[in-house]
């Protein structure tokens, strides 16, 4: 007995001592299947992720992928012992990690001669496997478990409806094995679903088989790494193919599908293989007896499902098992277009607001216009009674100078009605002295017609400028009518014992309005009358000037 004990205390002293000596540990990774499977990715990242937790452990990594899934003949596995025996002979790892069942059946099989006294924590090797076979001492690990019997009854129970199982496997040795392990618990659900075996197809004849597939049916995939005629196949790009064209919902056994177009299953959680192994390891490595750290064996894979998936087909998460976890959930609206959402209403909000702002403004701009309407049409009337008012004004002011005038009118239309008075009485004296008076009378009565007319001529003077509003433009010649003007002022500057002088050049026709021109003179002598004919204080003389300007223009200038 003393010798085993020894043999087991220099083992578990040796990677103590070369962690001592500042020597990394090494562990070298022996993969069942090929370093492009999907599946190796997954456990790798929980591998390092379970060593990363160990900071006071300095490891470094070696990676075999032989890929003895597929390739577990006679032939191979010697050319491989040979291989091994001779790459690791000098440098022999500190720690084997096997990972799945066909790495671990090598290295049950030939570890010991290639690796003497290397402890081997496995990961996820298939727990009938393991509990088929008395492990070594030096070998300890963790299992997974295939669960093919609860995906199923997780599938028959999102889809209560279901009348088929269609169950798709390969040739491979993979694909053969998990055939048996499903043919084991499939009796279990004969009274409840057919069965129908997708066995081996190509890709095409698989597609074409999924598309004919009835209602009311589901998929389970196994495995399928090579078809019948040897093509290999990757599960991920099976799965897509076969997820665009599928009208049946697919489950599978392995979380590495998620997100491939399976909706999930009681699934293998393969990056959580990976970890919990590494745990394993880092107790060996700091020197733990790989016989004293049990194997951790799966119990129960969860229920994992893809949350986009459940979104295609309609299942409601409240139909989940107690415990399921969920994938690939689609995160709410506002989860996803968080920023965009926020951006959008913003730009809503300062939209409502500069519309709101341009209501406003139009409003005003409406009331400011109706206000200006409004004020225009008050000053439109305004004006209007500015120009009844100015024309009142205007002929108020041709009434006054009318009253000024009047007097030098009466005087000047009474002399042609007394000389047409004394003419009639001339004629009747001569008519009854002398009945023979012909040319007599006849002159006579030319003198009475002349001061008829220029009776006649006075009072359409007087009228015209009473009635006229608009100014009636003609060549005047303007001495006589200033003269006559000042003519007719005679009577006034008479009673006021004024005199007006007149200064008046040869003056040509101009284009005016003759009576408008008498009766500005008129209000300017009555001004300058009453200015300097009211007391004895001034000299009581009005001077009236006229000079022509240019060839076009003349001044007329009143002076007191």
């Amino acid at each position: 007995m003393a010798r085993p004990i020894l043999a087991l205390i220099l083992i578990l002293a040796w990677p103590v001592a070369a962690q001592e000596q500042g020597e990394p540990f090494r562990v070298l990774i022996l993969n069942s299947f090929r370093n492009s499977a999907p599946i190796t990715e997954d456990w790798y990242n929980g591998l390092v992720r379970g060593f990363s937790l160990a900071p006071d452990l300095r490891v470094e990594i070696d990676t075999e992928s032989p890929d003895l899934a597929h390739f577990m003949a006679t032939d191979h596995v010697g050319d491989l012992v040979e291989f091994y025996r001779s790459n690791y002979h000098d440098r022999a790892p500190h720690l084997l990690v096997p990972a799945y069942t066909p790495a671990l059946r090598f290295l049950l099989a030939h570890g010991e001669d290639l690796f003497p006294g290397v402890s081997i924590v496995f990961l996820g090797a298939d727990s009938e496997f393991v509990a088929a076979r008395q492990l070594p001492p030096h070998v300890t690990g963790t299992t997974l478990r295939v669960d093919i019997a609860g995906t199923l009854d997780l599938a028959l129970s999102l889809h209560p409806g279901t009348r088929r199982v269609a169950l798709i496997a390969g040739t491979d040795p993979h694909g053969t094995l998990l055939e048996r392990q499903a043919r084991k618990v499939l009796p279990a659900f004969t009274d409840r679903v057919e069965l129908i075996w997708l066995r081996g197809l190509p890709l095409d004849e698989l597609r074409g088989a999924v598309i004919e597939l009835p209602e009311q049916t589901v998929i389970l995939y196994l495995a399928q790494l090579q078809d019948r005629t040897g093509q290999p196949h990757v599960p991920r790009s099976t799965r897509r193919a076969l997820s665009s064209v599928a009208k049946a919902p697919i489950y599978g056994l392995w979380d590495t599908l998620l997100g491939h177009g399976i909706i999930g299953g009681r699934l293998v959680t393969v990056e959580e293989d990976g970890f919990l192994a590494a745990k394993l390891a880092t107790r060996i490595l700091r020197g733990e007896a790989p016989a004293a750290v049990p194997v951790v064996e799966r119990v129960a894979n969860p229920a994992v499902l893809d949350g986009r998936e459940l979104a295609r087909w309609h299942i409601d998460e409240d139909q989940l098992p107690s415990g399921s976890q969920i994938r690939h959930r689609q995160p709410p609206v506002w989860e996803l277009y968080r920023n965009e959402i926020v951006i959008t209403i913003a730009i809503i909000v300062v939209q409502g607001l500069l519309i709101a702002a341009l209501l406003l403004n139009r409003r005003r701009l409406r009331r400011a216009q109706a206000a200006l309407r409004d004020e225009y049409d008050q000053r439109k009337q305004a004006q209007s009674v500015a120009a009844r008012l100015r024309n009142r004004v205007t002929r108020f002011g041709k009434e006054r100078s009318l009253g000024t005038m009047a007097t030098a009118i009466a005087h000047e239309i009474n002399q042609p009605l007394i000389a047409i008075q004394n003419y009639a009485q001339a004629a009747r004296r001569h008519l009854q002295s002398s009945p023979d008076a012909t040319a007599r009378l006849t002159g006579l009565f030319t003198k009475i017609e002349g001061q008829v007319e220029r009776a006649g001529a006075i009072t359409q003077r007087v009228r015209a400028l009473v009635d006229r509003t608009d100014p009636q433009l003609q060549p005047v010649p303007l001495v006589p009518a200033l003269n006559e003007v000042i003519q007719m002022m005679e009577p006034e500057t008479k009673n006021r014992g004024c005199r007006i002088l007149r200064e008046l050049a040869d003056l040509p026709a101009v284009l005016a309005d003759g009576l408008q021109v008498q009766l500005v003179l008129v209000n300017l002598l009555q001004n300058a009358l009453r200015a300097v004919c009211s007391g004895d204080r001034f000299d009581k003389l009005v001077v009236v000037d006229a000079r022509p300007i240019n060839d076009r223009e003349v001044l007329i200038s009143v002076t007191d």
